[in-house]
Parts: structure tokens; sequence; C-alpha cells
């Protein structure tokens, strides 16, 4: 199933699910699954249960249920019934014999592969990038998705499910000096603790964090994730820029005017933008026309422009994206 069929109300639902399904219970012959029993859906989702059921799969039967006893639940044995369609169980409090659906007594656990190439759509990964999402690289808890761009490069992007039961295993993976230096690690659950120092340049995000979630068509905050990735190892993340330059398309936003990229044709002009956006980063919004200029020509002193006007001639465009507040200093018109 694509990502578009999904609203974002199903895919939270179907995060925890994913999340839960890392869960361990035993079955009536004693044998370990992990999984959502069948008792716990209903309460966990509000997806229909056509579309939640395209998702899921049966693992296999729990050999307990938490059967009511006066004000609480206490766990009691099930045992196969000769009707297939229940399973059968002593009441705690009275010991007669009670039964249970076989759909409720049944685990279910969301299929790898499916949930996680949705992640991926939501990414733009190319499907060719894929590979690592059907060969975990840590069973049932670590997968690569593949190459992203996040922000102004491609990035290595995992997934991570039973962070908190499992830290040690995929920190212990990521030191492995045969992976990149950086990538993302999405969770299911909650993301890395602010006191536990991510390993090497890895930074971990909760994609419940980084989804929208005042839209009903699923979407990532891909600029919060950028975000999340330039955070420093002490976890301070950096604030969001009003203005944000994608060098690999050379397109400026600004965020006052979302609705109107400006998509630079020039390389000089390009450059001298992505100048003023990573100068931007670093807390300086207004800066010399030299310094400007310079940084749009670098291999050049002389036979260049002397003037922005100059640099940006022919683009009629560049006055709404550019102020001149000051004689001489150039930054981004934000209003």
């Amino acid at each position: 199933m694509s990502s578009k069929r999904l609203s974002t109300k199903s895919l939270l639902d179907l995060i925890d699910l994913f999340e839960r399904s890392r869960q361990p219970l035993v079955d009536v012959e004693g044998q370990r699954l992990h999984g959502v029993p069948g008792w716990d859906l209903a309460r966990m989702t509000r997806m229909p249960p056509k579309e939640r059921d395209a998702w899921l799969e049966c693992i296999g039967y729990s050999g307990s249920y938490p059967a009511p006893c006066r004000d609480e639940h206490v766990p009691v044995e099930l045992e196969e019934d000769d009707d297939p369609s229940r399973y059968r169980y002593r009441c705690p409090e009275t010991f007669r014999l009670k039964f249970l659906e076989a759909a409720e007594a049944a685990v279910y656990a969301v299929r790898p592969t499916a949930f996680l190439g949705v992640v991926a759509d939501l990414l733009d990964i190319p499907k060719a990038l894929r590979k690592g999402i059907d060969s975990p690289s840590i069973d049932g808890v670590l997968w690569n998705l593949g190459k992203a761009r996040v922000g102004p490069a491609h990035t290595d992007v995992w997934f991570a499910r039973g962070l908190a039961q499992s830290v040690e295993d995929i920190f212990r993976h990521f030191h492995s000096p045969t992976l990149p230096d950086q990538g993302l690690i999405l969770t299911s659950g909650q993301p890395l603790p602010e006191f536990v120092r991510p390993p090497r340049n890895y930074r971990f995000a909760a994609v419940r964090q980084v989804l929208v979630d005042y839209v009903t068509t699923p979407t990532v905050d891909m600029d919060l994730l950028h975000r999340i990735l330039a955070t420093p190892a002490d976890g301070m993340l950096r604030p969001l820029l009003p203005v944000h330059f994608d060098e690999y398309t050379n397109t400026l936003t600004i965020r006052s005017k979302s609705n109107k990229p400006w998509v630079i044709k020039g390389e000089r002009q390009a450059a001298a933008v992505r100048y003023m956006y990573e100068q931007a980063m670093n807390d300086r919004w207004l800066l010399p026309a030299g310094e400007i200029l310079g940084a749009a020509y670098p291999d050049k002193k002389t036979a260049r422009s002397q003037r922005m006007q100059n640099l940006f001639s022919g683009n009629t465009e560049w006055e709404d994206y550019i102020a001149n507040p000051e004689k001489g200093k150039y930054g981004f018109l934000l209003d």
C-alpha cells in the first residue's frame, strides 16, 4: 500500500503498531513471538479493520490472556479448543471455562517491508537504494532505508525499532569503521534522550517528531530533519531560519513568501546567494557587497562585477529577495 493512501492519523497509528510489534509474547507451545495481541489492536488504533489488516500479518497465537477479575486483569493460560475459531481459558473468578475468539488471541505484526517502504517514500529515497529494507542490519531492530537528500547533502537514513531495549547493539553497530561517519537514524518510539551522546556524527529523530501533524496527507518536515542532522553533539537544536537555500536546485525559499521560491539560473548569482545563506546560518544577516561579490567570483580578482546590480543584471527577480537597507550592504528581504 502506498503512503498516498494513508492519512496522517493512520500513519501515526501504524508507527505505534510497528514499535509495539517488537514486544515479546509466548504462544500456546511456549515459543516466543514478537507482535501485538488481537485484544489490544482495537484499543491501539483508530484505523478501520480493513485498512489496518492490509499492513498486518498474523504470526501466531498467544499462550496467555489478561482475563478480567474484579477490578483488574489477571493473566490466564489459553488453550486450543475443538472449535478452531476460538480458544478457551479458566475464568480466574469462577474457574468456569470461557472462550476467546481466535482473532482476539492472534498475534499480529506490522510487515516491515511495507511499513519501511512508506517511510522511504516520504523521504523520496530511490527504490534502487532501498536494499537494506529487505536485509535488516539487526534482525527486527535496525534497517538501512537508503540515501535521502536532507538539506544540502545525500545522507544515509536508518530506521530503529525498540531503541530503548536495543540501544547497546545499535550503538555498537554505528561504531563500525565500515559505515559512513554521519547518518540519520529514525525511530518508531522515543528519540534518544538528550543526555546520551549519539555515536560518531549520527543523529536520532522520532518519526512522530518530524511528521507535519496538521496536514491530512503524511508529510515529513525536511527542514526539521536537516536541523536535527546539523545539531551539535551537545544536543542544542539550531533555530529554524526564515530562509532556505537548496544548493542542488539553486532555489532560494523565504518562508514568508514560500509559495514563490526563486530558482536562480546563473552560476555566479547562485554562488552569491549560497554565500549569503551560509553566513545567515552563522547569524550574519547583513554583508558588504564586496564580500558577496568576492564569493561569487572566487577565481577572479579583476574582470568581475563591481556592483550587485551588475551581478544580477538581466534578472528582474533578485530585488524581491535581496534587500539593500544600508549603503553598500545587502541581506535577504524577509518581509
